[in-house]
């Protein structure tokens, strides 16, 4: 359709930063595979010791002839289990994490999720209004870790609260309605793909904070019939995505449903 293109261009930053957030299972994978390749490494060594061992005790004793000076044998060197376990141990971490970015990197690419949102306007043919943070409600062991990468991808824009995200999107949203004075935008429906109660906590404060315009429950229009046939009675449509769980092609999806039946679309917010 007209108005978008699709961009399949990789952000190596937002990528890198998709992987921090995951530095927990990555941290995981690298013990475990260090465990695994030092246990490995040591009962290896032990058994090669064992069998170099055996091999001594059952060399035969060469006696030298007569008029001849007796050649000693190579001394048989037994290597150190400890010491190899400990070097496999630290190549198998590094492996591991290794293993668990590519495995991140490879999800990252191919699940067809909404992650970077640096260019989605051109995505997806309608403007961002608005990025609401998730609400940090769960404490988590190393938490201070989490804070700090998100400091840093999000730079000062991390130490905005999240009441206060919300307003600066209505704002947005309410620049958005009064764009082009001729449409009278009295009706929009909140719609989306995604689902949970951090999108009805977001629907529930733009009512709040734009009074003059009637908004609808948050309703799935990709998903639900009855929803698609209720987008008709509103003039304008405003869509609430969740990043790393709405999919793309549907986002795509319903914009096109809601352009084919000339309603018009303000934009959406991403939390």
């Amino acid at each position: 359709m007209e108005g978008y293109q699709e961009v399949n261009e990789i952000s190596l930053v937002d990528l890198m930063f998709y992987c921090l957030k995951r530095w927990r299972w990555i941290v995981v994978c690298m013990l475990l595979l260090a465990a695994a390749a030092g246990v490995y490494k040591y009962q290896a060594v032990i058994a090669e010791n064992q069998v170099k061992r055996e091999q001594k005790v059952q060399q035969p004793a060469v006696k030298p002839a007569e008029g001849e000076t007796e050649i000693e044998s190579e001394p048989i060197v037994f290597e150190d289990p400890a010491s190899s376990a400990v070097t496999f141990a630290i190549v198998g971490m590094i492996g591991g994490g290794c293993l668990a970015c590519m495995i991140f990197c490879l999800r990252y690419a191919v699940s067809g999720k909404l992650q970077d949102i640096s260019n989605f306007q051109q995505k997806f043919g309608m403007p961002l209004l608005g990025v609401v943070r998730k609400s940090d409600t769960k404490k988590r062991l190393f938490g201070f870790l989490d804070r700090w990468i998100r400091r840093l991808e999000e730079g000062p824009c991390a130490r905005i609260p999240r009441r206060e995200q919300i307003k600066i999107t209505a704002v947005n949203v309410q620049s958005a309605i009064h764009r082009n004075p001729e449409e009278k935008i009295k009706r929009v429906m909140l719609a989306g793909t995604a689902s949970g109660d951090d999108v009805i906590e977001i629907c529930e404060q733009l009512a709040e904070e734009i009074g003059e315009v009637t908004f609808s429950p948050y309703r799935q229009i990709v998903f639900h019939a009855a929803a698609l046939k209720k987008l008709e009675y509103y003039e304008g449509v405003l869509f609430v995505e969740k990043r790393g769980e709405s999919y793309e092609r549907l986002i795509r999806l319903e914009r096109e449903l809601a352009v084919s039946r000339d309603v018009t679309v303000l934009g959406s917010i991403v939390c």
